[in-house]
């Protein structure tokens, strides 16, 4: 005696997936960029920033970067992560060459250390100088100070 066996066909059931794999990794990305953008915010202050008409945009993913931010025009104070850092010119190093000097140790072999410079436009020089000359003490090579780029004609149609 011979069975009939009968087989479903694949067409006629339904299909299913599995979504909690997919919905795990969502959230670890929205998780991840959640908490890179903070830490991206936290290196800049607001500052009113000088005008420049020659400067070009500069590709800044190349260097293991340090923002420092120069605010308050009339006691000028230095910012780096979000923390009030002593950058005044004292004899030898300061807490801001001495920050500098860890950094560049921590990047070892790898990107070369850059400073980026946010200085708000009535920030007098002597702050900036002080700034500058702190890089100097810890060797810092490459550093850019940050304008607010304009087109000459921009400006002069205003």
């Amino acid at each position: 005696m011979h069975r009939k066996v009968r087989r479903k066909s694949s067409a006629s059931g339904a299909v299913s997936f599995n979504m909690t794999p997919m919905i795990d990794c969502v959230f670890q990305l929205i998780i991840f960029f959640v908490l890179t953008s903070q830490f991206i915010q936290l290196q800049i202050e607001q500052v009113t920033l000088p005008l420049s008409f020659a400067a070009k945009p500069k590709d800044v993913s190349e260097y293991l970067n340090v923002v420092i931010n120069l605010v308050d025009e009339d006691d000028p104070k230095c910012m780096v992560l979000g923390q009030q850092v002593d950058y005044r010119v004292i004899e030898g190093d300061n807490e801001l060459s001495r920050l500098l000097k860890d950094r560049k140790q921590d990047a070892g072999e790898g990107k070369p250390l850059n400073v980026i410079l946010r200085a708000d436009a009535l920030i007098p020089y002597e702050a900036v100088a002080s700034v500058m000359l702190a890089a100097g003490r810890a060797e810092i090579e490459g550093w850019w100070i940050t304008t607010e780029i304009k087109d000459m004609d921009e400006v002069l149609k205003d």
